[in-house]
């Protein structure tokens, strides 16, 4: 196995500014005026080794170039200056819309994408079941993927790279919008790969998936590297330097209306350009309710609202569930990870919501957070720290934090003192 290996490398775009004038448009639509002009540089002097089966995680906001290192690692740019040296049977997940056609069945998908991938013909059409069977999308295998998900389009593309043993896996983000269920499914199959020698280069805002299954992780600021080193230790660095952004932009807690138990700069932070008005809870039956049953959907209901203007930022918006018990970190999703806008909110409001139809949490206390969070997640405009708190009932007996739905056979006759299920 090969290591992935960046040696001083520079990446520039050009500027394309939208033209407002007629002799704007003319110059912009000439050949070659752009080489001289005004570039934006995406990495400046980013130098990185990733050892053979090592995990490394990519943090930092929106911009800082995350997206184009991976792109780099995964030859579908060149760097304008320095190197980049990947192993050559490289596999990449970074975009759910970029590699598959729309109108083609998920079947037609998956074959095009595994004989792109270097398999065989043949060899694709005999892994089909497996493909599907990973992805646990037999059901719609036949079907156009325009129909499908942000999330059975995601069990799609790994489902393929799941019937490699790559080289090097790189991963932009994309495990953000599966469930929590596929999710460790495709954890487990990359932590199975890596012991087996695989390198692991992954971005995402997870910063506690990070922590999790990286060895190191990667501070990217402006295209620079800002901190390099043991990922527990890089992601708490990153995380005081958000928190000290959001909290210098924080007002003081007599600046701002209080709303029940929320108090500023206690357990809600943000600039309040935008806020939260209030957020909901709510179960199966569409109702509100702070206790579900394990399993069973829950969604979360939020309304923005702009303070000053007409229409305010568009903001990202987020949800984290964490378990109370130990502070783990269960779900932590977002608009942008799901490839959602929310738009200019205004001043009259904007709903948005998410909606978990299973959640899997295993019995316990758990508290949600919610943040609405600028478009580079330099800070957040009104994030409510640990203010909802959710029960999850139903039998217990069980470890981790998750409930996979499973069948125990015992095969043969039971032995002394056994039990047949």
């Amino acid at each position: 196995m090969s290591a992935i290996e960046l040696r001083e490398v520079w990446k520039s775009y050009p500027r394309w500014d939208r033209p407002r004038t007629l002799r704007e448009i003319a110059r912009w639509r000439l050949p070659g005026v752009l080489r001289g002009g005004e570039r934006r540089w995406a990495l400046r002097d980013v130098s990185l080794r990733v050892e053979p089966g090592e995990s490394v995680g990519l943090i930092g906001v929106n911009g800082a170039g995350k997206s184009t290192l991976l792109r780099l690692a995964a030859g579908l740019t060149a760097s304008t200056r320095g190197e980049a040296r990947v192993p050559p049977d490289t596999l990449a997940v970074l975009s759910l819309g970029d590699t598959l056609d729309p109108e083609l069945t998920g079947r037609e998908n998956a074959m095009t994408a595994a004989v792109v991938a270097g398999m065989r013909r043949a060899q694709a059409r005999e892994r089909l079941d497996d493909m599907f069977a990973f992805s646990e999308l037999e059901a719609f295998a036949d079907a156009p993927v325009r129909t499908y998900s942000d999330g059975m389009r995601l069990r799609l593309a790994f489902s393929v790279v799941a019937q490699f043993e790559p080289g090097a896996l790189l991963l932009d983000e994309v495990l953000a919008v599966g469930d929590l269920r596929f999710q460790a499914r495709c954890m487990e199959h990359v932590r199975r790969l890596r012991e087996r020698g695989m390198t692991f280069l992954f971005a995402s805002h997870a910063l506690d998936e990070v922590v999790a299954q990286c060895d190191r992780a990667v501070w990217l600021q402006a295209g620079g590297v800002r901190a390099l080193g043991e990922a527990a230790a890089v992601v708490a660095e990153y995380r005081d330097a958000m928190r000290s952004d959001t909290l210098a932009v924080t007002p003081a807690p007599e600046a701002a209306g209080e709303r029940g138990d929320l108090e500023l700069r206690r357990n809600r932070f943000g600039s309040q350009e935008l806020t939260i008005e209030s957020v909901a809870l709510r179960g199966a039956d569409g109702r509100e309710a702070d206790e579900i049953p394990s399993g069973a959907p829950l969604s979360v209901d939020l309304e923005l609202r702009a303070r000053e203007a007409s229409t305010g930022p568009e903001p990202v918006v987020g949800v984290a569930i964490h378990r109370l018990s130990d502070g783990v970190v269960c779900v932590d999703t977002s608009t942008e990870a799901a490839g959602v806008r929310v738009g200019a909110v205004p001043r009259a409001g904007r709903t948005v919501s998410v909606r978990f139809e299973r959640l899997d949490l295993l019995p316990g206390e758990y508290a949600i957070d919610v943040g609405a969070y600028r478009e580079d997640w330099a800070h957040a405009y009104d994030f409510h720290w640990q203010a909802y708190p959710l029960r999850v009932v139903g039998s217990n007996g069980e470890g981790g934090v998750f409930r996979a739905p499973a069948r125990w056979t015992v095969g043969g006759a039971p032995g002394p003192g056994a039990l047949e299920a």
